[in-house]
């Protein structure tokens, strides 16, 4: 019940911090790049990185064209641009990039025909507009996404882990039951070998009395002979006790070894499957994020 309510109160906090995170947003201004001033637009995408935005910008504006863009002192521009969506014919275009702690901003000046650019009371603003809050909001989008990609594959690992820390307890659970099968069958040898060692001892006695009694040569050598054969099996009914008896040890000591990897791998265990509980909810945050992000 106190996961539940746990798990509850990281969700809402979380989709709380989704509806508050910052928007994208189109600000004009007028930006001094080398000896002029543009009259152009701030496009504010919140936690996108300078290089990956300039890269994406850059693709944009040479879609469709043969132009390049230069860059010079961060400044980007291009001339003779062609996008549709805009406007008709070609254009110019100046731009530049900010970098802020949660956002990158990017300055964008148009320029139509000579000494002409787009400003809000343009027509073609609308279009502008559009255009680059929809590449805004494409950006923050893709950063939400490899964002997402990159919590569930925390959590792939996460599980992973606890895969393997679940089979390492299996593994060492058989370990235990294969140990106490081995001392329950060592325990069988020694009480079969304790019978024959019994027997074993009445006969060697009772050739012993006998050797004593013998007085022909003949007959004491047979006897010898005889009961050199009990003294070696008993011999060997000792070394194979004593087989068993260490067989017996080791096993004991494997089942302790055993059991203290499952303490340790069952604290893992849980401490994976907390983790994996909180990473289902970092990831439950992140695709809120993003179904919030597309919904701009």
């Amino acid at each position: 019940m106190k996961q539940y309510f746990y798990s509850l109160v990281i969700l809402l906090i979380s989709f709380s911090a989704v509806k508050a995170q910052k928007t994208i947003t189109l600000a004009d201004d007028s930006v001094k790049l080398g000896s002029r001033y543009f009259p152009g637009f701030w496009l504010s995408i919140p936690e996108i990185k300078p290089d990956a935005l300039k890269a994406s910008w850059i693709k944009a504006i040479e879609k469709g064209t043969k132009s390049k863009v230069r860059i010079e002192n961060n400044e980007m521009t291009i001339f003779g641009a062609i996008i549709p969506d805009i406007c008709d014919g070609s254009m110019n275009i100046v731009s530049k990039t900010i970098d802020y702690d949660s956002l990158t901003q990017l300055f964008v000046s148009v320029e139509t025909t000579r000494d002409n650019f787009i400003t809000r009371n343009s027509s073609e603003f609308d279009n502008l507009s559009k255009f680059l809050k929809k590449f805004g909001k494409d950006q923050y989008i893709k950063v939400a996404k490899d964002q997402l990609s990159a919590e569930e594959a925390k959590l792939s690992s996460l599980e992973k882990d606890l895969k393997s820390t679940r089979k390492n307890i299996s593994k060492y659970e058989k370990g235990i039951q294969s140990s106490n099968v081995r001392i329950s069958q060592q325990n069988d040898k020694i009480k079969s070998a304790d019978k024959e060692l019994e027997i074993l001892q009445i006969k060697i006695d009772s050739a012993s009395t006998l050797l004593s009694t013998l007085s022909d040569k003949e007959a004491r050598k047979t006897k010898q002979s005889e009961l050199k054969d009990l003294q070696k099996k008993k011999k060997n009914l000792l070394k194979d006790i004593n087989s068993a008896e260490n067989s017996i040890s080791k096993a004991n000591i494997s089942i302790q070894d055993y059991k203290k990897n499952i303490e340790l791998h069952g604290a893992t265990q849980k401490e994976l499957g907390d983790k994996i509980i909180e990473q289902k909810q970092s990831i439950a945050w992140f695709q809120q994020k993003l179904k919030t992000i597309e919904a701009y």
